[in-house]
């Protein structure tokens, strides 16, 4: 299992894989700060989906600039 996120960048769509929740909320918590600081983002929030995904709970989810999604499957 991994997670992959989504930004959207126009016609060419950036994707970021992570091996672990931890890598993933980071890779949030770089991009609020770059690429979707005009994005409001809710890391305590971030963080519960990423548990809820990792469980099993949630698949994914889908926001105004970007998707997290849990992938099956190695990285």
């Amino acid at each position: 299992m991994h997670f992959k996120i989504i930004v959207s960048n126009g016609h060419y769509p950036l994707e970021y894989r992570c091996s672990t929740a931890a890598e993933a909320y980071g890779c949030i918590e770089s991009l609020s700060t770059g690429l979707l600081q005009d994005v409001s983002i809710d890391l305590d929030e971030i963080m519960e989906m990423l548990v809820a995904m990792k469980t099993g709970k949630l698949l994914g989810t889908d926001r105004h600039k970007y998707k997290i999604l849990r992938m099956d499957g190695e990285v």
